[in-house]
């Protein structure tokens, strides 16, 4: 029977101490953001000002799904108190 890696979260000092070798805002927010909402890279890398609720606290994600990829499929992610600063910083948001 062949072994099958199985990913481990990373610990509250782990994310810690990834976030503070980072340089530059931009770095922080992918970190957070990443490591906050479970986003995959290309989904963060996709995001735009209108997938955002305010208030709501919360982003709209389009993916996977659909015929022949069209992205049909919706994820609604809550945002942490951690990351709203960090994205209403680097979109110039209300």
């Amino acid at each position: 029977m062949s072994y099958q890696f199985k990913r481990e979260p990373l610990t509250a000092d782990e994310a810690n101490r990834l976030a503070s070798s980072c340089n530059t805002h931009e770095e922080k927010l992918i970190v957070w953001t990443l490591l906050d909402t479970g986003l995959r890279v290309a989904e963060l890398a996709n995001l735009k000002k209108d997938n955002l609720d305010w208030q709501g606290h919360r982003l709209m994600v389009y993916g996977k799904g659909g015929p022949y990829g069209t992205k049909s499929k919706r994820r609604v992610i809550p945002l942490t108190p951690r990351v709203q600063p960090l994205l209403r910083g680097a979109l110039r948001a209300p």
